[in-house]
């Protein structure tokens, strides 16, 4: 029988971003260009053989955790190498996985061809930067290009809570510690918590995703520290109104006061497949901090900001960014 080591290796050759296992169907990838393709000669999966794949890669505590509340997510890394992030799940079809394949070296800004001013944000010193995508258009991969060169060429002490963690960061001009949610802190809100007493000047979470970690994150940046972070929302509109919906009515001038007062950007990312068929390449929606955008927020006027969104202030929208990209012949 094939072995997951085996079948994310077949992925890695495809230049496939994620692998997806699930009864009743061979496994497939996501290949390069982000379409689903089997693949070839593997039969079709069931539970016992979707089991005998991960076995190697769990322990019974975290099979355990999957039967309480139905999905579990866990990092491994084969013999070769190649690190992966997992999300087991229960569905009416039975057990299914699903592993994105992270790679080992961080590309850098250039490489993904990230606007200039979003590169620029490497030089501030606080505040919140927000990257927004639906999953599997590489904000996370985005974010590790800027701590990558904050790493290289500034003495910073970066400190990431993640779940899992995606990408190692081994320490250069800054020191790098890398929590994981589950084996190093409980949560996100916890480990943010415990990482304004650790001195830091940069920090990421991984993923603001409850009214907790939204506010934590929120007050850390306005008290002084750099925070990155993600969201799953398409747009910077949707970004700013996902965070909203973390909270009561009530509570929602409030956090738009303060939200208003603490970002320095939010950036949405789409990717999308390039025209010579060699993988894909992403579209960058770019709102920055000014007295306009800012007072638009405070005042719950989210919905205006793409008209504020001039190139003559280095932002964009999601739009303008395809144009460039099919003008340019890359889309």
């Amino acid at each position: 029988m094939t072995t997951l080591e085996q079948l994310v290796e077949t992925a890695a050759s495809l230049h496939a971003s994620d692998l997806h296992l699930s009864c009743g169907w061979p496994p497939y990838v996501r290949n390069a260009e982000g379409a689903l393709e089997p693949i070839p000669n593997e039969a079709p999966l069931t539970i016992s053989s979707v089991k005998s794949l991960l076995d190697p890669y769990w322990t019974s505590e975290q099979q355990m955790r999957l039967k309480e509340v139905g999905d579990l997510d866990f990092p491994f890394t084969t013999r070769t190498h190649i690190r992966c992030r997992a999300n087991a799940f229960r569905s009416q079809l039975g057990l299914g996985a699903s592993i994105r394949l992270l790679p080992r070296i961080i590309p850098s800004m250039n490489d993904l061809r990230l606007p200039y001013l979003v590169q620029a944000l490497t030089k501030k010193d606080h505040g919140l930067i927000l990257f927004s995508a639906p999953t599997g258009n590489g904000k996370s991969t985005s974010i590790a290009a800027l701590l990558r060169t904050i790493n290289k060429t500034q003495k910073k002490r970066i400190i990431t809570i993640e779940d899992p963690i995606e990408y190692e960061h081994e320490s250069d001009q800054s020191l790098v510690v890398q929590r994981e949610i589950g084996r190093d802190c409980p949560s996100f809100a916890a480990g943010l918590r415990s990482a304004l007493r650790e001195d830091p000047d940069i920090i990421l979470i991984g993923e603001m995703r409850d009214p907790d970690t939204v506010h934590a994150a929120i007050s850390a940046a306005e008290s002084g520290h750099l925070v990155f972070s993600t969201l799953h929302a398409a747009d910077v509109i949707q970004a700013t109104d996902r965070i909203l919906q973390y909270f009561p009515q009530g509570q929602q001038d409030q956090i738009l006061l303060q939200f208003s007062n603490a970002f320095e950007a939010i950036i949405a990312q789409k990717l999308l497949p390039r025209r010579d068929k060699n993988g894909r390449i992403a579209a960058f929606e770019v709102l920055l901090r000014n007295d306009a955008t800012r007072s638009l927020i405070r005042r719950g006027e989210a919905y205006r900001l793409h008209s504020y969104m001039h190139p003559r202030d280095g932002m964009q929208t999601m739009d303008a960014s395809i144009r460039e990209l099919t003008a340019q012949g890359l889309i």
